[in-house]
């Protein structure tokens, strides 16, 4: 059974992102926990609550392999986080991220910026465009410089298991496209983990790593995009930057990013 947290603001897009996590985890044994974080005593939260399980029912068959819990808490959004993912023990949480509207925003907006680097715990970002379809071609953007702890990255070989799923492991660098000897090491250990799933590696060089990561999406049809928290550096250049006005696979394309 998966403890999923599910953050809501009854929103729009965390809408999209629940009915996104509901469809990817169709056949998953779930415990669904929805919660709903406010500073301040909100009168209206149990009818809200009440609104969003009518628009699950109306909207999705009864599942018997998922079970929904409402949960509320009035604490810092982080805090509230963190307490939840340790009361529940959470497995992975799933949230909405509303795209930057404009050249002054980053891409996945500040509450999901602060989860990713705040809280220890496996995150599915749904953008606000993402519909959900079977994983068929998923990008793994890395360094090599991810530590030997490989473990790190075992939902990425569940998540090949499950379904026919091709892994695209993408290393793009501004000046060079070679690795030095702890690069190819850890890329040893890759292989070794990856072993009998299709993947294959890409090595690009640009000195834009959004427009190469922007070319490489559309290129291969990614519908997923993983990261490990650890590979800070990709990050920085692909979430938390501000320069978004020509990109688009920020709108559409899920994160999927690993913790230890």
């Amino acid at each position: 059974m998966k403890n999923i947290l599910l953050p809501t603001d009854f929103s729009k897009n965390s809408w999209n992102a629940i009915a996104y996590a509901l469809q990817f985890l169709e056949n998953t044994k779930c415990n669904f926990y929805v919660l709903h974080v406010n500073n301040t005593k909100n009168v209206n939260v149990s009818e809200k609550f009440q609104q969003l399980q009518e628009q699950i029912s109306s909207t999705f068959p009864v599942n018997i392999h998922h079970h929904f819990f409402t949960l509320t808490e009035q604490n810092s959004f982080i805090e509230a986080i963190r307490n939840q993912v340790e009361d529940k023990r959470i497995d992975m949480m799933i949230i909405g991220a509303k795209g930057a509207s404009n050249s002054h925003t980053n891409i996945i907006g500040k509450y999901t910026e602060n989860i990713i680097t705040k809280v220890k715990c496996n995150v599915l970002i749904i953008p606000e465009n993402a519909t959900y379809s079977v994983f068929d071609e998923v990008a793994f953007p890395t360094d090599f410089t991810l530590a030997s702890d490989i473990q790190t990255l075992t939902p990425i070989s569940t998540l090949l298991d499950k379904t026919k799923t091709a892994l695209r492991i993408l290393y793009i660098n501004k000046t060079t496209q070679q690795l030095n000897h702890r690069q190819q090491a850890n890329k040893a250990l890759l292989e070794d983990f990856l072993d009998d799933h299709e993947y294959s590696f890409h090595f690009l060089t640009n000195t834009n790593i959004e427009d190469a990561l922007e070319n490489f999406t559309e290129s291969k049809h990614i519908n997923l995009m993983i990261m490990a928290a650890k590979n800070l550096n990709y990050f920085k250049q692909i979430l938390f930057h501000s320069k978004v006005d020509n990109i688009s696979y920020h709108t559409n394309i899920p994160f999927l990013v690993l913790h230890e």
